[in-house]
């Protein structure tokens, strides 16, 4: 089913079997170049400076698309407007991709332009559901008022020289991310995130990333002489992904967003949603470690930068997984005590393993080889799959 007007708002939620639409998979696409631009930017300099220095440019761009994405996930409509408007959001975060290289240095002005942009797009959009809208119009106000203040200072910004350009940068950050915090509790019942769609753009914007990440595997391989040694590291990468993907999805059932809806359980929501800014960071960071893995030198012990992303990107993801594990325990209140017991132990079992990977960075990741360096970390990732499989023997089972 297509809402195609705003008069047909109040059964958005009506019907279970809400999905992504066309056009926010196309848009998604559009965003994972910019996710692929940073991806490069990264890879460029793995040093912890280079990292900061990403994850900077990382934050307001997973952002924005959080903004488009909620959005759509309360007011989504395909009408000719709304068509037109995700338009230009895509132009916006074209040129997004455009300035990502040197984006904290030449290009830092027009990455503050293309992120202002967005924003007052997506006021734009807010508006128009308001006028429609007619219950929301105190939400869209709000929303309204505490995103064009934002967009005026990222715009601001875009005339001052840095550093002053970049406290505007944190200024404005602060604001837009602050705001839905601020009225989440005061409209969550009435106007809560779908139940279904939002995991649903999470979990595809999750898998793309993967995807990504994957890319940094294949290409990896496809520049390299290949040898024992780089085939079975890639081999590794690829299961350290696939590990990591079978952890998140397997905690991705919008338990958190009901909580919030039906036992207003802001917290658990919140925190749902902002560990997944983390946790993409992670992802794209890890495939950019093993693709530098791969590419090293196979008889030589990797270098300390390198070694240190790998085992960072690998503890964040980790971390993050675990407390989305916790999240879904406390938010599913009809779990039984042994059940919801089994859940906290899979997510202390995650929270030490990311403890476990940092300290093997520390300990052993300038005397080991590479392929014997990825074996561990891939093992420690491997090894929570072990745990959720014992813990869901269901997935051991045929079902034709």
């Amino acid at each position: 089913m297509i809402i195609t007007t705003f008069d047909k708002y109040k059964e958005v939620e009506s019907y279970t079997d809400r999905r992504a639409s066309w056009l926010e998979s196309f848009f998604d696409l559009i965003v994972a170049i910019v996710v692929l631009q940073l991806s490069i930017n990264l890879s460029h300099d793995v040093s912890i400076n280079g990292f900061f220095k990403f994850v900077a440019l990382f934050i307001p761009v997973f952002w924005a698309w959080i903004g488009v994405t909620f959005y759509a996930t309360r007011f989504g409509t395909d009408d000719v407007v709304h068509r037109f408007l995700m338009l230009l959001q895509i132009g916006a975060f074209a040129f997004m991709a455009v300035n990502i290289p040197d984006g904290l240095g030449s290009n830092s002005g027009w990455f503050a332009l293309s992120y202002a942009a967005s924003r007052a797009i997506l006021i734009i959009e807010y508006q128009r559901a308001g006028r429609h809208v007619p219950a929301a119009r105190k939400l869209t106000a709000r929303y309204s008022i505490g995103f064009s203040i934002s967009t005026a200072i990222w715009f601001a910004s875009v005339f001052v020289p840095p550093p002053l350009r970049f406290i505007l940068w944190i200024i404005g950050l602060a604001v837009d991310i602050g705001i839905p915090l601020l009225f989440t509790k005061q409209f969550s019942m009435q106007f809560a995130p779908h139940t279904r769609h939002l995991p649903e753009r999470f979990g595809l914007f999750t898998i793309i990333v993967l995807g990504i990440a994957i890319l940094g595997v294949v290409d990896g391989i496809a520049t390299h002489q290949w040898t024992i040694s780089s085939m079975v590291t890639a081999a590794l990468g690829l299961a350290m992904t696939f590990s990591l993907w079978w952890l998140y999805f397997d905690n991705l059932d919008g338990s958190e967003i009901r909580a919030l809806r039906e036992n207003k359980q802001l917290g658990v929501y919140v925190t749902w949603l902002y560990i997944h800014i983390p946790l993409i960071i992670g992802f794209t960071a890890l495939g950019v470690g093993v693709e530098h893995v791969v590419l090293s030198n196979q008889s030589l012990a990797l270098p300390p930068s390198e070694s240190w992303l790998m085992c960072l990107s690998t503890s964040i993801c980790l971390s993050a997984i675990g407390v989305i594990e916790i999240t879904s325990a406390k938010s599913n209140v009809t779990l039984v005590k042994s059940k919801w017991s089994e859940k906290y132990r899979e997510a202390i079992y995650n929270l030490g393993t990311a403890v476990v990977v940092l300290i093997i960075g520390a300990a052993l990741s300038d005397t080991l080889l590479p392929v014997f360096f990825m074996s561990i970390i891939a093992a420690t990732c491997i090894a929570q799959v072990i745990v959720d499989i014992r813990r869901h023997p269901f997935h051991l089972e045929y079902k034709f």
